[in-house]
């Protein structure tokens, strides 16, 4: 920072599909939120663009606003965009002589992983994914590492790196993936060919397995590593783009960039293993969601973002967001450390469509994203969408929408919608009812499907809606899935949580070590385990280090990887509370302990042995952000409006513009400059708090 500027924000900008939202959070807890329409072609345009209107919100001028920032999160898309749209780098692959068909050869599940139930029985829809190396640029090496981590044949380091600059040229890559066999056991071949390759061709991009994921199972660890040199240099340049805006627009604080795994790195930390940014976003908002839950109360949360293109879900148990042990993008499976959001197409901008085949309604998985967008965006669209519908029931007033700054096409909604309304046969206002009861059943299959799989009863649960079309719709798919309380966090910061969950989150490295242990761990046994654990934590606090970041107030915790013996498809993961000789006994009961939570009683099983095959370290640094403060109430008199609501028809309803300050009852609408938020028939809405918003359904609410 200047000496003499005046430290007081805290900033987090994520880029969705549709827009960039952008979160202000100053010394005191107050928090100050700006959108503005992503640009799909130069992303950084739309992220100074969004700054701009949160530097006008604030009443600075935008290098005031960045010369006052201490600490700047960023989320990205565009190593998920890359590798959707195949726009990734030029990359190819060094595997171990033998080895060199990992990705071909996939699992049995290639064909599905990652695919919706619908795609799944499309037998003759079903197809292998697209491929990420270039066709013909694999290379084998002659070494050999055992499983042990004991070298067998060594690495000619010079004669394989030649080969390698070969496969450069002639392919003319960007970007080399090297994932030799066992190297999570001794990364010592990787780092040679890293470090000579580094040397020799210094402007390609080098991923290695041992560093993106050192992990057991070689087809997930080849995708990695093939996936983040895909990704990297794309997002290298981004961020060194926006690194160098940001500096020139005043900012003199590191950027800081959001992770899968709900935390935070420096961007030169970030730029070397930038698979970590893919789902970066969605994962910002359900750190961001963990931490409100704690400020709120609420054990246990799903975690619902409806934005412009999709419907991210993602859950909180006891304070801690969810971790996942795999990811799949465009059907390649990959494991790495990242918290477990699941998506389906079903936001604002998804398109509404007729199925000739079934003569049905359907919606979804194409979205209308930012360009042009809904047809009432005014921008060209003209297909029928999510958000089209809310303007035809009323849900969403056009001359109200983004605070009055974005006026909406009523009669482009109708347009669209009507066509659809024609080739299904039914009414107007029928059609756009219909819509929304797709979508959210579609939302509330998701939500049942996660809990259920974590051994929860969703009516156990409070539901958190937010993104720009969360709290428009939660009500609606909050009683699908039978969940009567709905909070609303941080009020109309709702529409934009996962950036304040960027602003807020922790900074965290998390480190892997695969370690196969069999109990029962006693004697000699105890003591591995005892030094694996320690191990794993020197070693994350080490990454801290490396990173740049002062480890002295780092807190590690740290979690072993467990399962019934050969049970490979499923694992859960133990804390280690605290070291000692009864680490082991502690650990065993645990897992007993948390299988029978999660199956039932009769699912353990008795004659079987339990092993540890991995530990997980999380090292973090708090973010220290103050928690935010209560927003008193500050609507209008109400007005009213014509709302379609469902089994009711038109009916006239109160409109709240801003936060109320006492308890609303629907029917009502509460405008606020980001989103609406829906109170149906029967249902009750009251301030928090903390700014949230609480909304609470009658077992009459119908859902839309």
């Amino acid at each position: 920072m200047n000496p003499g500027v005046l430290v007081i924000y805290f900033i987090g900008v994520d880029i969705g599909g549709t827009f960039t939202d952008c979160v202000l959070v100053d010394r005191g807890g107050a928090q100050r939120t700006a959108k503005a329409l992503s640009t799909k072609d130069d992303p950084v345009s739309g992220v100074m663009a969004a700054l701009a209107r949160l530097a006008e919100v604030t009443g600075v001028d935008l290098p005031t606003l960045l010369a006052r920032t201490s600490r700047f999160g960023h989320g990205t898309t565009i190593g998920t965009n890359a590798v959707l749209q195949r726009q990734g780098a030029r990359v190819g692959l060094v595997a171990t002589a033998g080895h060199s068909d990992a990705l071909t050869m996939m699992r049995g599940s290639g064909r599905v992983a990652g695919r919706s139930i619908e795609e799944v029985f499309s037998v003759h829809g079903s197809r292998l994914p697209g491929p990420i190396t270039v066709p013909g640029a694999v290379l084998e090496v002659h070494e050999r590492i055992d499983a042990s981590g004991a070298v067998v044949v060594a690495l000619d380091t010079e004669t394989a790196v030649e080969d390698i600059r070969r496969l450069i040229a002639e392919h003319r890559l960007d970007s080399v993936a090297i994932a030799l066999l066992w190297s999570f056991a001794n990364p010592e071949h990787e780092q040679a060919l890293a470090e000579a390759i580094a040397a020799v061709a210094p402007d390609v991009f080098v991923s290695s397995s041992a560093v993106v994921s050192p992990r057991l199972g070689e087809y997930e660890r080849t995708v990695a590593t093939v996936m983040n040199g895909y990704v990297g240099p794309a997002c290298s340049r981004y961020l060194g783009r926006l690194a160098e805006r940001l500096g020139e627009a005043g900012m003199a604080e590191p950027l800081l960039v959001m992770q899968s795994h709900g935390g935070v790195l420096p961007a030169a930390a970030a730029a070397a293993t930038p698979l970590g940014t893919i789902d970066s976003g969605p994962a910002g908002g359900l750190a961001g969601v963990a931490g409100l839950a704690r400020t709120y109360r609420h054990d246990r949360v799903v975690a619902t973002d409806m934005g412009g293109t999709s419907f991210d879900i993602g859950l909180v148990i006891d304070g801690k967001p969810v971790m996942a042990q795999e990811n799949v993008i465009d059907q390649y499976t990959y494991r790495l450390p990242h918290l477990d959001v699941r998506s389906v197409a079903c936001g604002g901008g998804t398109l509404a469509w007729f199925d000739e085949a079934t003569g049905g309604l359907r919606v979804g998985p194409q979205s209308a994203g930012s360009e042009p967008g809904p047809a009432c965006y005014g921008r060209g669209g003209t297909r029928p969408t999510v958000t089209d519908a809310d303007v035809v029931l009323g849900l969403l007033r056009p001359e109200a929408f983004l605070d009055g700054r974005m006026p909406l096409d009523r009669d482009a909604a109708v347009a669209a919608i009507g066509g659809l309304a024609t080739q299904l046969g039914l009414p107007l206002e029928d059609t756009a009812a219909g819509i929304l009861r797709v979508n959210n059943m579609r939302a509330a299959a998701m939500i049942r499907q996660q809990t259920l799989e974590n051994g929860h009863d969703p009516r156990d649960y409070v539901l958190y809606a937010y993104g720009g079309a969360g709290p428009v719709h939660a009500f609606g798919f909050a009683a699908e899935s039978e969940v009567r309380e709905v909070v609303i966090p941080l009020g109309d910061g709702a529409s934009t949580l996962s950036a304040y969950g960027i602003t807020s989150s922790d900074v965290v490295i998390y480190r892997e070590l695969e370690r196969g242990l069999l109990a029962p761990f006693e004697g000699e046994r105890a003591e591995v385990l005892a030094a694996a654990v320690a191990e794993v934590d020197v070693a994350a606090r080490a990454d801290l280090k490396a990173a740049g970041i002062d480890a002295g107030d780092a807190v590690v915790e740290v979690d072993a990887l467990m399962r019934f013996r050969e049970q490979l498809m499923h694992s859960l993961e133990i804390p280690v509370s605290r070291p000692g000789p009864d680490v082991g006994t502690r650990l065993l009961a645990d897992f007993d302990a948390e299988y029978v939570r999660r199956y039932g009683s009769g699912g353990t099983a008795m004659f079987q042995g339990i092993e540890v095959f991995a530990f997980r370290a999380r090292a973090s640094v708090a973010a220290a952000i103050p928690t935010p403060t209560a927003t008193v109430g500050r609507s209008s008199a109400p007005a009213s409006t014509d709302v379609y609501w469902p089994g009711r028809g038109w009916t006239a309803t109160d409109v709240h513009r801003g936060i109320p300050a006492g308890t609303v009852t629907g029917p009502a609408l509460v405008e606020l400059a980001h989103t609406t938020i829906a109170v149906p028939p029967g249902a009750s809405l009251a301030t928090g708090g903390r700014s949230e918003l609480r909304l609470q359904l009658s077992t009459s609410t119908g859902a839309t």
